[in-house]
């Protein structure tokens, strides 16, 4: 298993390639999103040369996980899309402020779901902590539900609502802020190790990670309809979507 974690102007093409497509086969294909993307290539307006992506890979090179993270000096997901998502607070801006967005953890289609590395999805998101810490990033935002709050509270990550959730698609969303904190670096790095020294006996606990990224998904979906929709149109969830995700 290696990660990237870096810009998108210092990802080589053919791997950039490859991610818009997981993303493509993720979000579209397997969770329907209904998003304005060429076949078989996802990506959105937030999408730059100075987005940076973080990917997982295993050693034959497949993509098995993924998240996107967006300084929030320039235009982001929360300020965009779910402002209200902030209770009032004034929209953060600032270079140690970011947000994470386009969170996934699976293996592409047609894998064995036993491949799949445990607790990816807590792997993920230790990469994207790592990445920000040693660029004085102080706090992730994000955009998600109670669930993916509580499970990630329970993983020893510091986090914080910004507010009371709002329904969305008939659920209820909140917007929170991600520590980038040891402490919450050392909760995931204990994860990672256990992950790493017990793959076999870790399964159970797969399924939390996979729950994450149920949530952080499904969310994203509503990111999407948000945006397309008429502005006197109320956000509907397709049957099929999963019930829990981050955007």
């Amino acid at each position: 298993m290696n990660f990237v974690c870096a810009p998108a102007a210092e990802i080589p093409q053919a791997l950039y390639d490859s991610l818009a497509a997981y993303r493509y086969e993720v979000f579209v294909q397997r969770l329907g999103w209904e998003l304005p993307s060429q076949p078989g290539y996802e990506q959105d307006q937030f999408d730059h040369e100075e987005t940076v992506h973080v990917v997982a890979r295993r050693l034959d090179g497949s993509i098995v996980g993924c998240g996107r993270l967006l300084p929030t000096t320039g235009p982001y997901l929360l300020e965009e899309v779910f402002p209200g998502l902030l209770n009032g607070l004034p929209t953060p801006r600032s270079p140690q402020i970011w947000e994470l967005s386009r969170f996934a953890a699976m293996p592409a289609k047609g894998a064995e779901a036993s491949q799949a590395p445990d607790y990816m999805a807590e792997r993920v998101l230790l990469q994207a902590l790592r990445f920000c810490a040693k660029r004085g990033v102080t706090h992730l935002l994000a955009v998600s539900t109670p669930p993916v709050e509580r499970l990630l509270q329970r993983a020893g990550v510091e986090c914080q609502r910004l507010g009371p959730p709002e329904m969305v698609g008939g659920k209820p969303v909140i917007a929170f802020v991600i520590a980038v904190s040891e402490a919450s670096i050392a909760a995931l790095a204990r994860i990672e190790a256990a992950a790493l020294a017990e793959e076999a006996p870790v399964r159970a606990a797969r399924g939390e990670g996979l729950h994450v990224l149920q949530e952080l998904q499904a969310l994203a979906y509503e990111q999407l309809r948000a945006v397309n929709a008429p502005a006197d149109a109320p956000p509907q969830m397709p049957d099929n979507a999963p019930s829990t995700t981050l955007h």
